[in-house]
């Protein structure tokens, strides 16, 4: 089959003197413009792209986890089509190339409007990410390695653990750790933002659990020495955490904890749900916070879930937020399996009703039940 002829476009000096590459569709996502640095990145050229659809096997856009993103439903360009709304944030994708490489790319879609306002088309533009990519993927190792669970064996509680990144790095920061037999601590934490940036402060967070170890039995102390040192490094109001911390004896089946401003972990007890008290605001706002303790007995068969707010905060198509009490009601369905086997399907479910393969923000839930 002969190329397609390139039609000609009145922006087409200005999009070809970019350094990002950039095409436009109509509404049907047939692309008719195609710019010099979208053949030089990709190695497709204009005669062979302008014509075609996005969604033909040209680019097969994946997101970095594996899934294809050409579909009516998780297609960003196609959202911003069917919305009338720009990405706020770029995403990171693998484009595949002329010569069936993989490349990092970032993009940013946008709607196309005519004089009236109406939607007529979308427009995407990219980067390319290749030399970010490997000093992403080393942090991501650094990071993992860092928050590894010290989990215990101990019979009388099963634990689970899910951390879903927005990004290759996580600004949610999880760690379970055995103290002795029959006790351990957990904690969840939300650093304000998502990206490296706030990776590097959960890189903090980690450095000073270890740094205050004597304080790790008693929640209040602890949240306060971090709230401490956080704040003493005077980032701006910007640069706080919100924290659940947790020290569990599975022999006494007591939980003792305290929290910084952060959603309320739920029991689920015998068909019911126990909102855990709040007890103190968040950690790095100010020096001299102080938390309380709350203690709570535990029976057997009882499951406590913390989780951040990016599955919270999770929208449908009508832009109806997700919620703390729609979230538990889906885990809730699943607590007749394992625990890693219901964080499994609640990340399947929360997905399902965004509508996306990915959050806008990083989702981490620890759970654990007492046998």
């Amino acid at each position: 089959m002969s190329p397609r002829p390139v039609s000609p476009h009145p922006a087409q000096l200005v999009l070809d003197s970019l350094a990002d590459g950039v095409y436009v569709t109509d509404l049907n996502r047939r692309i008719v413009v195609w710019n010099r640095s979208a053949e030089r990145l990709t190695g497709w050229n204009a005669r062979q792209i302008v014509g075609s659809c996005c969604f033909d096997d040209i680019l097969a856009h994946e997101d970095i986890d594996g899934h294809r993103l050409c579909g009516a439903e998780t297609c960003p360009l196609h959202r911003a089509i069917i919305s009338g709304e720009a990405s706020t944030l770029p995403e990171m994708v693998f484009a595949r190339t002329a010569d069936g490489r993989r490349i990092p790319v970032e993009v940013s879609v946008a709607p196309v409007c005519d004089e009236a306002g109406r939607v007529i088309g979308g427009v995407e533009s990219f980067r390319d990410l290749t030399p970010l990519l490997g000093d992403l993927e080393r942090a991501r190792l650094i990071q993992d390695q860092a928050m590894a669970n010290g989990s215990p064996a101990d019979p009388r509680v099963e634990i689970a653990v899910l951390n879903v990144p927005q990004e290759y790095v996580s600004g949610d920061f999880c760690r379970v750790e055995a103290l002795r037999p029959g006790r351990m601590v957990a904690m969840v934490a939300d650093v304000m933002g998502h990206g490296v940036a706030a990776a590097l402060h959960t890189m903090q967070i980690r450095s000073l659990w270890e740094e205050a170890r004597a304080l790790l039995e008693t929640p209040a102390a602890f949240l306060a020495h971090l709230g401490d040192k956080m704040a003493a490094l005077t980032l701006g109001e910007d640069f706080f955490a919100t924290c659940f911390y947790g020290v569990l004896d599975t022999e006494r089946r007591l939980l003792r904890y305290a929290t910084a401003g952060h959603p309320s972990p739920r029991v689920f007890r015998g068909g019911k749900t126990l909102a855990l008290e709040r007890t103190g605001s968040a950690l790095g706002l100010v020096q001299g916070e102080t938390y309380e303790e709350r203690e709570l007995a535990l029976s057997a068969g009882d499951v406590c879930l913390a989780f951040t707010d990016g599955a919270v905060e999770a929208v449908d198509a009508s832009g109806r937020e997700l919620g703390e009490d729609r979230l538990c009601g889906l885990f809730a369905r699943e607590l007749d399996g394992s625990l890693e086997t219901a964080l499994g399907r609640l990340r399947e479910a929360v997905l399902s009703y965004s509508g996306r393969l990915r959050l806008s923000d990083d989702f981490t839930v620890l759970a654990f039940r007492m046998r």
